[in-house]
């Protein structure tokens, strides 16, 4: 990040360089916004509705059609129902008094004197039997006549339904569910443009003051306080939230630090993206919220507070992401498994106590002030709620230090519009490359390949799109087949593997028979219809890759959801899974190697190596914990560790998770491996 201090620019790679993320700024320098605030029309908040309980909770956003401008707004805030709670012994501002009746005395009851009252619970009369007295006839008749007349419900025609003669291959219209329906960030952005603008009530604003003047009550032991109250009453009282609204609050004259003009990589764009390179406004209450989550594409984001009271932020570090993943897949379970990037849903909220009590996970704090700015570094996870009334702008913005970050970012395939940004063309713009108007398919070495399509296809996440997109459009100047040739300025890279989109330095390449292309060891060895081979000169080649059908080559990649290459289905049944042969360490698929017997046309009968691939849901049970508890297990476990040399590649479970591994160091004098684990990213 970087921070302005005596008109220098210093760049801070370590967020404690900031108060954790954390800057101040003179806003005294601001010019006033009593007008600026005029334009502020919080259109269709969301009413935020919680679930849960013991510190987990899931969170449902559903629009309420209308809207406020900023006097109503903050009248709405100050109502009691949605103020923070008062100091122990003070009352909330604007709470009225409930006048409650005073409690009837009841009578002294009839002792004899002299005796005292025994202890414990008093003996039940059995013979006292409760009459229930019926009124005087008089009185019973009054009640008759006065008492309201019982309603009769008027008589009604039945209504005939309207019948409409359908055409031919018309279907009938789809009914809309009941009820308010949540709606996700996605498709809010999409629609919540803004761009009209509303007419001034002039009148609202006279008198009007949009701040708030009891900053110094939000001291550091009350936010604690209000911290408390907070994860105990997030049940109650559903709060208002006015997020994503388009606009700003920074004049264009304010140069530096200005959010909505903030200088970065995204700008070699050339066009605009919702939520992303355009400012943001956020009219807040107390307790409206944002729950963990990461920004899109692992972006950078910068907040600013313009006026009101504080936010109250919740970080993890990059280095605890992983165990923090791990921790939220065990908690919402049935989530993960309908989608891996279920946080990117902005749904899902847990305590910083029971992440540190039952997962052992430290959650950085951070009370926002106004005047502040609070910055949030790639794949860092966050969430928090505001105090109480206030207003702030955010946007996304990019360094070059993000591209990492960018080219191994995952994104929710749940929604077909959520964001992306094509890395590939930010990088084409940057070396100078001009980008092309019309983009052509995906263009496969193994386009003119012929064979069988016997495969099973597996079923699809998301439904695929269409392209509509036209061809490449051609350049009269260019040869025949002439392709642009790719500018690596960072170096040479590794050379590409024909069956798999993975760039792997723990992994061999072999060349081709034929010298044209390269492919993993492991992608041949698993591949059907591929064999290793030695040429003439003794060197291992990758032989019959022209043989691979089609069919296998359009299979897509359980695991990393790409279709390239070449993949391998489940050996199970009919388990139409499917996975790149890179990808399976890391996927959890069972891996054995064998022979099968095979019989030649002349009648002989020789062994071939085989390898028997089940995917994590087919593959063999195990018992619970490292080793098994029979003896047998355990002598079988130890002798294959003894086994194990430096390189190798492995599989552990840990946490119901099974990660791969490369043996650093065997100790079989201690039964130890030292271990290298790879990342699931």
């Amino acid at each position: 990040m970087f921070l302005r201090k005596n008109g220098e620019y210093k760049i801070l790679t370590d967020p404690d360089d900031c108060a954790h993320g954390r800057c101040s700024f003179r806003s005294e320098s601001l010019p006033p916004l009593d007008e600026a605030v005029k334009k502020i029309r919080v259109k269709n908040p969301i009413m935020q509705e919680f679930h849960g309980s013991h510190g987990t909770y899931t969170q449902a956003n559903i629009e309420r059609q209308r809207s406020y401008n900023l006097p109503q707004w903050k009248g709405l805030c100050e109502e009691s129902s949605h103020q923070p709670p008062a100091r122990r012994g003070e009352r909330r501002r604007n709470q009225e008094r409930v006048n409650r009746a005073a409690p009837t005395p009841r009578p002294p009851s009839a002792r004899p004197e002299g005796q005292k009252r025994r202890p414990g619970r008093p003996p039940k009369r059995a013979n006292q039997v409760k009459v229930k007295e019926e009124p005087p006839a008089d009185d019973a008749e009054k009640s008759r006549l006065e008492g309201p007349p019982t309603p009769v419900s008027p008589e009604t025609n039945p209504v005939q339904p309207k019948t409409e003669d359908l055409s031919e291959g018309e279907s009938l219209p789809t009914t809309k569910p009941k009820g308010r329906q949540p709606k996700s960030v996605t498709s809010r952005r999409k629609n919540n443009r803004g761009d009209a603008t509303d007419q001034v009530d002039e009148e609202a604003y006279t008198g009007f003051d949009y701040r708030i003047h009891d900053h110094e009550d939000y001291t550091a032991e009350r936010c604690e306080e209000l911290e408390t109250n907070y994860w105990k009453s997030l049940m109650y009282n559903n709060p208002m939230y006015g997020a994503d609204m388009p606009g700003s609050l920074f004049e264009d004259s304010t140069e530096t630090w200005n959010v909505a003009k903030l200088p970065n990589l995204l700008d070699v764009l050339g066009q605009k993206v919702p939520g992303v390179n355009t400012a943001y406004l956020y009219m807040g209450m107390w307790k409206a919220t944002f729950a963990w989550h990461l920004e899109d594409v692992d972006l950078y984001s910068i907040n600013y507070i313009h006026f009101g009271a504080p936010k109250q932020w919740y970080s993890i570090s990059q280095e605890d992401a992983p165990r923090f993943e791990q921790a939220m897949r065990s908690i919402w379970s049935s989530d993960a498994k309908n989608c891996d990037q279920f946080l990117r849903h902005k749904t899902y909220l847990v305590s910083p106590s029971l992440l540190k009590s039952q997962y052992g996970i430290t959650v950085n704090r951070l009370v926002h002030y106004e005047g502040e700015f609070v910055i949030t570094f790639p794949y860092g996870y966050h969430s928090g709620y505001n105090i109480g009334y206030n207003c702030a702008e955010s946007v996304n913005f990019a360094t070059e230090q993000w591209l990492d970050y960018a080219r191994i970012a995952k994104k929710c395939n749940c929604e077909a519009d959520s964001v992306w940004i094509d890395v590939d063309e930010i990088e084409r713009k940057l070396r100078g490359e001009s980008t092309p108007e019309y983009y052509g398919g995906f263009e496969s070495e193994f386009d003119g390949f012929e064979g069988a399509s016997d495969l099973l296809t597996p079923p699809r996440s998301v439904p695929e799109k269409t392209s509509t997109r036209g061809r490449k459009r051609k350049n009269p100047d260019d040869g025949p087949n002439t392709k642009r040739p790719k500018l690596h300025p960072e170096g040479p890279r590794k050379l590409p593997c024909l069956l798999c989109p993975n760039n792997l330095d723990y992994e061999d390449l072999l060349p081709t028979e034929d010298g044209k292309g390269h492919a993993h060891r492991r992608c041949a060895a698993f591949i059907e219809e591929t064999t290793i081979l030695r040429d003439a000169s003794g060197t291992e080649v990758v032989c019959d890759i022209d043989k691979i059908p089609k069919a296998r080559l359009g299979l897509k990649c359980l695991f990393c959801r790409e279709v390239r290459g070449a993949c391998f289905q489940c050996n199970f049944g009919k388990c139409t899974r499917a996975y790149h042969a890179t990808c399976a360490l890391l996927a959890g698929v069972q891996v054995e190697h064998g022979a099968i017997a095979v019989i030649a046309d002349d009648g002989t009968q020789y062994s071939v190596p085989s390898v028997d691939l089940k995917c994590k849901f087919h593959r063999q049970k195990r018992p619970n914990g490292v080793l098994g508890e029979s003896s047998d297990v355990d002598r079988r476990v130890i002798e294959s560790a003894r086994r194990l040399v430096q390189g190798n590649l492995i599989q552990f479970q840990a946490d119901k998770e099974i990660n791969g591994a490369i043996v650093l160091e065997n100790r079989p004098s201690e039964r130890s491996l030292l271990l290298k684990v790879l990342p699931r990213g």
